[in-house]
């Protein structure tokens, strides 16, 4: 299972509290983030991301290091692998399209 970590105390809360959740994005968004969470602390490693249902893929550029799983067409969720994939903290929720 893949240890799931905040990169602050509000990302946390908008990740984990559905109340907070739904406030904060609309319900498309929402539904896709706790898809994208779920799968996170159900994968083995972060491997086991590129296998499963979601879509989530590696990024490059500027974003070298951390992988984007997507939450609608333009939303996605962002978070770092340490290095051996056991764990990842959740950097971003962010439409960067």
């Amino acid at each position: 299972m893949v240890a799931v970590s905040y990169r602050t105390a509000q990302l946390e809360r908008e990740c984990t509290d559905e109340r907070e959740m739904k406030r904060r994005y609309a319900l498309p968004i929402a539904k896709g983030l706790r898809r994208r969470i779920a799968e996170l602390r159900a994968a083995a490693d972060v491997d086991d991301l590129k296998a499963g249902p979601g879509k989530w893929e590696a990024l490059v550029g500027d974003r070298v290091g951390q992988w984007s799983g997507r939450l609608t067409g333009n939303w996605r969720l962002i978070v770092e692998p340490d290095d051996d994939g056991a764990a990842v903290q959740v950097v971003e929720i962010v439409d960067y399209h």
